[in-house]
């Protein structure tokens, strides 16, 4: 299976709410940044919104992206 070179393992995956509590940050201040256009997280790539009232999905490059700030 062709994948581009992009491996990743289901591990890598977190929750914006799993981030927020690794990292002790607050969850209102990662959804803040996740909607912020300068840390360049693009859906799809960096994150997946699963849908209203479900987790939002964080690839590791995502997850760096939103923690730079």
């Amino acid at each position: 299976m062709y994948t581009d070179g992009l491996i990743m393992k289901l591990f890598e995956i977190k929750t914006l709410q799993e981030v927020a509590r690794e990292y002790n940050i607050p969850f209102p201040t990662l959804q803040t940044r996740l909607k912020s256009e300068t840390l360049g997280l693009i859906e799809g790539e960096d994150y997946k919104r699963l849908g209203k009232r479900l987790p939002t999905l964080l690839s590791p490059s995502g997850i760096k992206k939103i923690l730079k700030e």
